[in-house]
């Protein structure tokens, strides 16, 4: 997948080792070998432009009868991920899959592959996701600061959310990608490491921090 980034990026993309390991396991997402994965790095590490922006056009290249849905702690940024992707698909498709955006299915919360029934749908943390499946679901930021993160009410709606609504979404053998800067012992990257802990599961999550 970093080839790809540095392709797309004309020389712009600087490559870095942590980048290049997020790379990886995002390669293991996609050959189904890894099923949980949360990135933590503090801000402006590039985090989100390779899982948010970059993977889900490489993934949907090579998976086009799959399905992403991307996430944050607004619809606006999720939205924001969406277009970026869709534009990066958008202009890479056609030259290295054979794949073109669906006509009828191209507006930024919700984009589609022609002749194919994969694509991706934005939305924002909490919102409506009722009858959309996803084999890679993508949590970015679900906490816009630490304000929100130290808030207990807004930490259990989070958490509410993922249990009730994007976790129902996933296909089976689908993956769980969180993305997140860590403000909160008992944020929702907490509450899934304890949790994990407790099912011994553990073995199939990477920590990248």
């Amino acid at each position: 997948m970093a080839w790809f980034i540095e392709y797309d990026g004309r020389g712009a993309w600087q490559p870095a080792k942590h980048l290049d390991l997020l790379c990886e396991k995002l390669e293991a997402v996609e050959r189904g070998e890894l099923l949980r994965l949360m990135v933590f790095m503090p801000p402006r590490h590039g985090k989100s432009e390779v899982v948010s922006k970059k993977f889900p056009a490489w993934y949907l290249g090579r998976n086009p009868d799959k399905e992403i849905i991307i996430s944050s702690y607004s619809a606006d940024l999720a939205y924001d991920f969406s277009r970026i992707a869709r534009n990066t698909f958008r202009e890479w498709g056609p030259k290295l899959w054979g794949l073109n955006l669906a006509d009828d299915s191209s507006a930024v919360g919700r984009w589609g592959i022609q002749g194919h029934r994969g694509g991706l749908v934005a939305a924002g943390v909490g919102g409506p996701i009722t009858g959309r499946g996803a084999h890679v679901a993508i949590i970015d930021d679900p906490f816009k600061n630490y304000e929100e993160a130290a808030s207990e009410t807004i930490r259990q709606k989070v958490l509410n959310w993922y249990k009730s609504t994007l976790r129902t979404r996933l296909a089976p053998g689908g993956a769980i990608v969180l993305v997140m800067t860590r403000w909160h012992e008992e944020d929702l990257a907490g509450e899934l490491e304890a949790a994990m802990a407790e099912e011994g599961s553990v073995h199939i999550s990477w920590w990248l921090k």
